[in-house]
């Protein structure tokens, strides 16, 4: 999906799990896992804003994950 849709599908499931337990923290990331994996090398929470995976993606595709905070 495009950055734009992903930021979308972040924000409704934000909406929609905002009372889970335990709390989970969605995170888009660059949709092949080649450019994920080197996303994911350079992600922390400190440095991480929705649109840093727009740095890493080759093909301008993007997903979400789910990160279960501690």
């Amino acid at each position: 999906m495009t950055y734009e849709e992903a930021l979308q599908e972040k924000q409704d499931t934000e909406r929609q799990l905002k009372d889970l337990q335990p709390p989970v923290k969605l995170i888009i990331v660059p949709h092949l896992a080649s450019d994920q994996n080197e996303f994911m090398e350079f992600y922390t929470e400190d440095n991480y804003k929705d649109d840093l995976c727009l740095l890493f993606s080759s093909d301008d595709q993007y997903t979400v994950l789910i990160n279960f905070i501690k």
